[in-house]
């Protein structure tokens, strides 16, 4: 079992107004309406473009964008733009280029410097990353993302103490910064450090319906015997998200292999695997279950099961081979 860690990416959707008579731009009908008059109209194009980006329709968006910039290429957030959908459509090369022009056109862009660090980041190319970074803090020092941006950047090298420092420095900076007390939280966790649990309080203070940060103070007291407080966690984070398989599959592992209450385990073990129907640890687990409850002939069907899903599941082979049963 792992801590989750995530890092996400959101672009934000804009209405533009264009000149002349008044577009309501602020709905597809609207933008379409604006083009009819006037395909032409930039500021309906990009409006579009926008709209279909956040619709999920990334090639629509792609040929608006591209019109827009046959029209405009001297504006810094269109090439911003383009590169959120060449992002999407993961053609990274292309958002590399796109961001560069963006900075060409406006040096002091510290959005088109923050995507160039965050995709510099996600191919692991940490030095150009890190300059990307220095760049927008040269034009906004305390900026907190930047900083975040930083401690991944150190993470990612493996120097954890300036990644602690950066972190440390974007709470600073912001004091509601979720994932910059969340990531605090997995440094002081790698370390058994209690502290970890007063970081990943300070993240839920800031992002209360976090599902993952929730399992990540499960499994913290999970993994240094506070089985209550583990279940108690599990069990918030299940009304938050009631298809979060993991967490019903550690409940049913600490009834089962804490408290040894396979009869109290077994529905936890069955739930996670019908959240997840892939999850071929979780049918093992319900294996287990019916074979320390005596009921060997299904802890077979369901160790046949998990292997069905994943082949190579060694837990099941060992079990199968116990039971003298054919794999």
């Amino acid at each position: 079992m792992k801590h989750f860690i995530y890092l996400w990416f959101v672009a934000a959707f804009l209405i533009s107004a264009c000149g002349g008579e008044t577009q309501d731009l602020g709905s597809i009908e609207g933008m379409n309406a604006a083009l009819r008059e006037n395909p032409s109209d930039t500021a309906a194009l990009f409006a579009r473009a926008k709209h279909f980006m956040k619709s999920g329709k990334a090639d629509s968006a792609l040929i608006d964008m591209k019109d827009v910039i046959k029209m405009d290429s001297s504006r810094a957030n269109y090439f911003t733009t383009l590169a959120d959908i060449y992002l999407v459509k993961n053609q990274t090369r292309y958002t590399r280029q796109a961001l560069e022009r963006a900075v060409k056109l406006d040096p002091k862009n510290k959005d088109a410097h923050m995507k160039l660090a965050e995709l510099y980041l996600f191919v692991k190319m940490t030095q150009p990353a890190l300059n990307e970074i220095n760049e927008v803090l040269k034009i906004d020092e305390r900026n907190a993302k930047a900083y975040f941006l930083k401690g991944m950047v150190y993470k990612e090298a493996g120097d954890t103490a300036l990644a602690f420092s950066s972190f440390m420095t974007a709470t600073e900076r912001d004091p509601n910064y979720a994932t910059a007390y969340e990531q605090i939280g997995l440094f002081y966790a790698i370390r058994h450090d209690k502290r970890a649990i007063d970081f990943y309080q300070n993240a839920l203070r800031a992002d209360p319906k976090n599902s993952l940060l929730r399992y990540n103070i499960g499994y913290f007291y999970q993994e240094h015997g506070e089985l209550e407080k583990a279940m108690d966690s599990y069990d918030e984070l299940l009304k938050i998200d009631p298809s979060f398989a993991n967490a019903y599959y550690n409940k049913g592992f600490i009834l089962l292999e804490y408290l040894e209450k396979p009869t109290d385990a077994l529905p936890h073990f069955l739930e996670a695997a019908r959240q997840n129907p892939r999850y071929a640890e979780a049918v093992y687990m319900v294996g287990l279950c019916n074979e320390r409850m005596g009921n060997k002939e299904q802890a077979i069907i369901e160790y046949k099961a998990s292997l069905k899903i994943n082949p190579r599941l060694a837990l099941s082979k060992d079990a199968l081979s116990r039971l003298g049963a054919a794999q």
